[in-house]
C-alpha cells in the first residue's frame, strides 16, 4: 500500500507538470501510463479489499495516504484524456464518461477526505470505485496513441492558442447546459435588433475559466446558413453581466478570445452604422443593400442627432422551408423585404416624414395581394400598414418607394388583401416565423427498440422544428429509436425557452430515481438537445385501462395548457425484434389525432398480445430468479460500482460494461443492461450458481442470501425482499 501510494503520488505530479507544458510530446508516456492503470486496478482489487486490511486499526491512515495519492493521478488523468486523439465517436463518448466519472470521484473525495469515520462498507465502496476508474482508464487511455494540437474542453469546445498558456486552463470543463437551468442561466441576457441564438448554451463546470491573458476557443455551432451581412457575436457570461466578445466562423466552428467567463453562447447579428442627420438633410445608403435608400428631408428632425441604421437580412432558407413545411401557417405573405431598423433619440421630434426606398425579394405580381409595411417596435410587437400608394420603381422592377414618419423595424412585402381584413393577427404571426423570433415545432414520441428487446419500456420524447423534422427522424431511427405511429403533434408555436412539461398517466408511471426535473423541455431553436428520454415503470392504473398516456402541457403564467397527448399500448410495444413474432394485424397503437385519443381499442387486453408468445413468456418463466423482472429488482438493489463489478466477475467483457455505461443512462438501466448482457436469451440452473459465486467475489453476502432463498422457492425476486434498502428502485414488468 505504502509503495503504491508513493508510485501514484509521484507520477500524477510529475505528469501535471508535463501536461502542463504543451511543446512537450507525451505520448512516450502512454504505454508506462497505460500499465499504471491496470496495476492500479489489479491493486484494488487484490489488496485494498483485504477483509483483515480493512477492519485494522490503522486502516484509516493507511486509506487516506493512498486516497491522496490517487487524487493526484486522477487531477492529471483527466487532463490527460483532454490531450488524446481519439478517430471514433463510441471512444470519444468513453473519454467524456472516464472524464465525468474522474471529476465526480475527485470532487467527492476532497469533500470527505477524512477517512477516520468511514466504516469498513464504506471503505470497500471507496476501493471499488477508484478500482473501476482505473479499469476505465486502462481501456480508454488503450485506445489511442497519438495527441492533439489543442485541449479538448468538452462538449466540442476546443482551447487552441497560445500553446504556452494552455496549460493553465487544461483542468476546465465545459458542458451544454442542463434543460432545467437554461431559463434560470439566460434571465439576464439581452439581444439586439435581429439577433439570435445559433448554438447551444456551454456552461463551465466545476472551477472557473480563468487565464493571465486570452485564450482562443472554438465552439461549435447550429449548421444554419447565414446571411450575407450577418455577423458572429459571443455572448459570455462574468458574475450577473453578459459580455458581447467578437466571433469568426472558423472550419465550422466559432473561434472568439477570453480570459474569464462562467458561460458562453453564439449568436448570429448585424453589424450597425450611425450617421448623422442635421436639418439640412440627408440620404443614407446602406452598405450591405445599396438598393436600401432613406431620404431625409430638410427640417425632418426638431434637432441635429444621430441615427443607427441596422440591416436585417432575413433567410430566405428558412423562408422558402417553412413555405414547403408548413403551407397552412405560411401562405398569406407572398414575398417580403429585408428589415431596416432605425433608432434615434428619444427626445427628437419628426416635423418630415422620410422617404424609403426598399428592394423586395422574389417580388410577384398578384392581384389578390396588397402592398404593406412591417413595423416593429422598440416593444417587439409588429404592427401591419397597409401602403398601396408605394411607387415601383421602373428601372428596377423590384423597388418600391413609401414614405413614413415612425421609424423603427421596417419591412415592406404583399399579403394577401383578404386576410387584411378578416385576420391581420395570421399575417403577423407568418412574419414572426420568417423574423426568428417564433418557431414551428411539433412533439415526436419514439421508443427505444433496443431497451424494448430487453422487456424496458423507455421513452423518448423531442421538440422538432418543423422544417427539420425529416432530418431527425432519419437520424433517430440510426440511433435505434422508431417513432410511436400515430403520435406526432400537431404543429406548435413556440419561442425561445418555452416550457413543455411531460406527464404520465394510464399505466404509466414515473420511475423514482429520477427527479420531476426530468420531465419538462425548456426549448432552445439552436440547441440539439431539447429532448427527454425516460424508461417507465408499469402500474395499475385506477381506471383500469391498459394503454399508457402521455401528456404534453405548456406551462403560462397561469394555468398549464394541454397541448397533445400521446397514447401508448405498452403491451404490445413491450417486445419487439426478429427473435420476438410481434406481427399481426392489430399490432398498432390506438391513433391520436388533435388531442383527441379513441380507446376503441386497447382498452382490453388483447389476446393476441406480445405478452402472450412463448418466447417472451420464457423470459420469466424458465428460472425465475434470473428472469426479466427479478433482474431489473436486482439491478435496484445495486449500486453502479457494485454492478460494473459484478458484471466483471461473471465474465461480461469490460469493453461491453464501459459500451453500456457510456451511454449515461439512469443507473437502475445501466446496471440491468449490465446484468442482461450476462443472462442472455436463454437462463439456466446454471447460471444461478455462477451469480451466487460472483456476489460472494464481490463480499455481497445479504444478496445471496436472497437469491439463494427465492432460487429454492422457485419464485421471482420481489421489491420487499430488498425493502431494508432505500434506494432499490421500483421498476419491474409484471409477468402476465
Amino acid at each position: 500500500m505504502e509503495l503504491s501510494t508513493d508510485v501514484t503520488s509521484i507520477v500524477g505530479e510529475i505528469l501535471l507538470v508535463l501536461l502542463q507544458r504543451f511543446h512537450l510530446n507525451i505520448v512516450p508516456l502512454l504505454k508506462p501510463l497505460h500499465g499504471l492503470f491496470y496495476g492500479l486496478g489489479l491493486h484494488v482489487k487484490f489488496n485494498c479489499l483485504d477483509k483483515d486490511l480493512i477492519n485494522s486499526n490503522s486502516a484509516a491512515g493507511i486509506f487516506s495516504g493512498f486516497l491522496s495519492g490517487v487524487l493526484q493521478l486522477f487531477r492529471s488523468a483527466k487532463i490527460l484524456l483532454k490531450r488524446l486523439k481519439f478517430d471514433d465517436d463510441a471512444s470519444v463518448a468513453k473519454k467524456k464518461l472516464v472524464q465525468t466519472n474522474i471529476a465526480s470521484f475527485v470532487s467527492d473525495a476532497t469533500v470527505s477526505h477524512g477517512l477516520h469515520s468511514f466504516s469498513a462498507d464504506e471503505l470497500r465502496d471507496m476501493m471499488i470505485r477508484i478500482g473501476n476508474l482505473c479499469t476505465d482508464s486502462f481501456y480508454t487511455i488503450g485506445k489511442t496513441s497519438a495527441t492533439l494540437d489543442y485541449i479538448d474542453l468538452g462538449d466540442g469546445v476546443h482551447a487552441v492558442s497560445p500553446l504556452e498558456s494552455l496549460g493553465s486552463i487544461s483542468h476546465v470543463d465545459f458542458v451544454q447546459c442542463p434543460i432545467e437551468s437554461r431559463s434560470l442561466l439566460m434571465s439576464g441576457i439581452q439581444l439586439n435588433d435581429g439577433q439570435h441564438y445559433v448554438s447551444d448554451i456551454f456552461l463551465v463546470n466545476g472551477n472557473a475559466f480563468h487565464s493571465q491573458e486570452k485564450i482562443t476557443l472554438r465552439a461549435p455551432i447550429h449548421h444554419s446558413s447565414f446571411p450575407a451581412s450577418a455577423t458572429v457575436r459571443v455572448k459570455t457570461k462574468s458574475g450577473d453581466k453578459w459580455i458581447d466578445v467578437d466571433g469568426d466562423i472558423i472550419a465550422g466552428k466559432c473561434e472568439f478570445r477570453a480570459s474569464y467567463m462562467e458561460a458562453f453562447v453564439v449568436v448570429a447579428g448585424y453589424r450597425p452604422y450611425h450617421r448623422e442627420i442635421t436639418p439640412a438633410g440627408f440620404t443614407y445608403m446602406s452598405d450591405d443593400d445599396s438598393r436600401i435608400r432613406i431620404n431625409f428631408p430638410q427640417n425632418c428632425f426638431s434637432r441635429p442627432c444621430i441615427v443607427q441604421f441596422r440591416l436585417i437580412q432575413l433567410n430566405r432558407n428558412r423562408i422558402f422551408s417553412y413555405k414547403e413545411t408548413c403551407p397552412d401557417e405560411c401562405k398569406y405573405i407572398t414575398c417580403i423585404s429585408d428589415v431596416i431598423f432605425i433608432k434615434h433619440d428619444d427626445d427628437v421630434i419628426i416635423n418630415e416624414p422620410a422617404l424609403v426606398h426598399m428592394p423586395i425579394i422574389n417580388d410577384t405580381d398578384d392581384y389578390e395581394t396588397e402592398l404593406v409595411v412591417f413595423r416593429k417596435r422598440e416593444d417587439g410587437e409588429v404592427e401591419l400598414i397597409p401602403r398601396p400608394s408605394a411607387m415601383r420603381c421602373e428601372s428596377t422592377g423590384n423597388c418600391y418607394t413609401f414614405q413614413i414618419d415612425r421609424f423603427c423595424g421596417l419591412a415592406l412585402g404583399k399579403a394577401n388583401k383578404r386576410q387584411l381584413k378578416k385576420n391581420r393577427r395570421a399575417i403577423i404571426d407568418e412574419f414572426n416565423l420568417y423574423y426568428e423570433t417564433e418557431h414551428i415545432c411539433t412533439a415526436i414520441t419514439m421508443l427505444d427498440k433496443s431497451s424494448l428487446q430487453s422487456g424496458v419500456v423507455k421513452f423518448w420524447t423531442e421538440v422538432v422544428e418543423n422544417r427539420f423534422l425529416k432530418r431527425i427522424l432519419r437520424m433517430r431511427m440510426k440511433e435505434g429509436l422508431y417513432e410511436v405511429p400515430g403520435s406526432r403533434s400537431p404543429h406548435i408555436r413556440m419561442k425561445d425557452y418555452d416550457v413543455i412539461r411531460i406527464d404520465l398517466d394510464g399505466n404509466m408511471g414515473k420511475i423514482r430515481s429520477l427527479s420531476s426535473d426530468h420531465y419538462f423541455i425548456s426549448y432552445l431553436s439552436s440547441s440539439n438537445q431539447n429532448y427527454r428520454s425516460f424508461p417507465v415503470e408499469p402500474r395499475r392504473d385506477p381506471r383500469g385501462r391498459n394503454i399508457g398516456v402521455i401528456n404534453y402541457y405548456r406551462e403560462s403564467g397561469q394555468e398549464d395548457v394541454c397541448i397533445h397527448l400521446v397514447a401508448v399500448d405498452t403491451e404490445r410495444f413491450l417486445i419487439s425484434g426478429p427473435r420476438l413474432p410481434t406481427s399481426h394485424s392489430e399490432a398498432k397503437p390506438p391513433s391520436s389525432q388533435t388531442g383527441r385519443v379513441t380507446w376503441s381499442r386497447g382498452s382490453h387486453r388483447s389476446s393476441r398480445s406480445v405478452r402472450s408468445t412463448i418466447a417472451y413468456r420464457s423470459m420469466f418463466e424458465d428460472v425465475p430468479v434470473l428472469s426479466h423482472q427479478s433482474l431489473l429488482v436486482l439491478a435496484g438493489a445495486l449500486t453502479l460500482e457494485y454492478a460494473t463489478t459484478l458484471g466483471v466477475a461473471l465474465r461480461v467483457p469490460y469493453e461491453d460494461i464501459l459500451d453500456i455505461k457510456a451511454l449515461d443512462q439512469p443507473p437502475v438501466i445501466t446496471n440491468f443492461e449490465i446484468l442482461w448482457k450476462w443472462r442472455g436469451k436463454i437462463a439456466s440452473l446454471e447460471m444461478v450458481d455462477a451469480l451466487v459465486s460472483a456476489l460472494r467475489e464481490v463480499k455481497q453476502k445479504r444478496l445471496i442470501d436472497v437469491i439463494m432463498l427465492a432460487s429454492s422457492e422457485k419464485r421471482h425476486l420481489k421489491h420487499s425482499d430488498f425493502s431494508h434498502r432505500h434506494n432499490c428502485v421500483q421498476f419491474a414488468v409484471a409477468p402476465s
